[in-house]
């Protein structure tokens, strides 16, 4: 048994194209340390499409671990590390591209750092109450805009036609819309009570290494719908803030091996940021941003790196930029 594992989700219901991404890009860069590959069947109806799955891997030695299809990615991984029973352990979705050559080899000496406990090929400042501070402040705008429009000299009616000018007229749609949105709060304070406020530093749940009993070590709720995956990763009782308590730290890596510490995350240039040159694991969250527009891109960084109070808001025909 090697000392490292690497465990790979295959889910049934994304099909094969992800899978054999995965698998050129494994063939293509060579990992440059030994390992044993463990392969998670997830949610596979029978045996005929588990063995026309296993044939993707004829030429490779693969440990089959077969799973239902509940508990989303990170109930998956935690089912594999109850099986794989090597020392240290590396995740990866059904999405995952490898970048590099050497990849695992850079994610194990990031791992033997002194006080690392987790190293990871993505993770950000995000809070999920960002996005909810933003609405808020969206609603003033709007009631503000209205009032305007509704005070404005150009409002007062036509003395002829009895009736606001057509470009004239208050907007009740975006005093509505801004009123709908204050009424979010709710939504605020419960994301601000479970992820906290901006910067919430912490790894993403895919492509990340750890030791298999840190890992079982840690206290997890059933992941009964996405939101659990979500506080999981990015809550107050997240895998990072877990790690981080027990005086570990968490880094990400690059693919030159670098090893960046959690204020250097931003200008690492690995994650929704500076086309992401340094990205070693490609994933649909990564390809995301490559593939978006500029003002895309510009709404991503913010989402990951920017203060909520700074994001950059564009209107445009009455609506927002963060709708």
């Amino acid at each position: 048994m090697a000392d490292i594992g690497v465990v790979y989700l295959y889910r049934f219901a994304e099909g094969e194209p992800p899978v054999q991404s995965f698998l050129d890009s494994y063939r293509a860069h060579p990992a440059g340390a030994k390992h044993d590959l463990h392969v998670v069947l997830k949610g596979f109806p029978d045996r005929d499409s588990l063995d026309s799955a296993a044939k993707l891997f004829t030429d490779l030695p693969v440990n089959f671990i077969e799973d239902d299809d509940t508990g989303y990615d990170v109930g998956s991984y935690f089912a594999a590390a109850k099986v794989a029973t090597n020392r240290r352990l590396i995740f990866f979705n059904t999405f995952t591209e490898l970048l590099a050559d050497d990849w695992l080899k850079k994610f194990d000496a990031a791992l033997n750092l002194p006080g690392v406990g987790i190293v990871s090929a993505t993770g950000s400042w995000q809070s999920l109450s960002s996005y909810y501070e933003v609405l808020i402040r969206l609603g003033w705008y709007e009631i503000e805009r209205s009032c305007a429009v509704w005070f404005s000299k150009k409002g007062e009616r036509s003395q002829a036609k009895g009736a606001w000018a057509n470009d004239e007229r208050p907007r009740p749609a975006s005093l509505g819309r801004g009123l709908y949105l204050l009424l979010r709060f709710d939504k605020y304070l419960r994301n601000l009570y479970e992820y906290g406020r901006f910067p919430n530093p912490h790894v993403r749940t895919n492509a990340f290494m750890i030791e298999r009993e840190l890992f079982l070590s840690l206290r997890v709720s059933p992941f009964r719908e996405k939101i659990d995956a979500y506080k999981f990763e990015s809550g107050r009782q997240s895998m990072t803030r877990q790690v981080m308590a027990l005086g570990l730290r968490p880094v990400l890596v690059d693919r030159n091996g670098n090893a960046y510490e959690i204020l250097e995350w931003k200008s690492s240039s690995i994650y929704w940021a500076d086309n992401q040159a340094n990205l070693i694991a490609a994933d649909n969250r990564t390809r995301q941003y490559a593939s978006g527009s500029l003002d895309h891109r510009r709404r991503l960084e913010d989402y990951a790196w920017v203060q909520p109070s700074s994001w950059t808001l564009q209107v445009h025909r009455s609506r927002l930029i963060y709708d």
